[in-house]
Parts: C-alpha cells; sequence; structure tokens
C-alpha cells in the first residue's frame, strides 16, 4: 500500500505542475492532481497505521 500511496503523491505533484502549462484545462489537473495527492497521503499514513 505504501507502493500506492508513493505513486499516488508523485501522479498528484505531476498532474499539478502540468497545469501550470496547459492554461486550458488547468481547473481539471488541479483538481485531480490535489485529489491523487490526497488520496496518496491517506494510503501511505494508512499503511503506517497498520505497520505499527
Amino acid at each position: 500500500m505504501m507502493g500506492l500511496g508513493v505513486f499516488c503523491v508523485v501522479a498528484g505533484t505531476g498532474l499539478a505542475a502540468a497545469s501550470l502549462w496547459a492554461l486550458r484545462y488547468r481547473a481539471l489537473l488541479e483538481g485531480m492532481g490535489g485529489c491523487l495527492f490526497l488520496a496518496g497521503l491517506g494510503f501511505a499514513g494508512a499503511d503506517l497505521a497498520l505497520a505499527s
């Protein structure tokens, strides 16, 4: 689950960064990137909580 969390954080950051160049889809990319970033933090946090 940690791998999925790291992937979501990286993908979310990439989408949010891509929104700087794709002005037409900026709101969509920022929303999707933010959701993926938060989901990644949740997955990584859940993995750490379940491991302890």
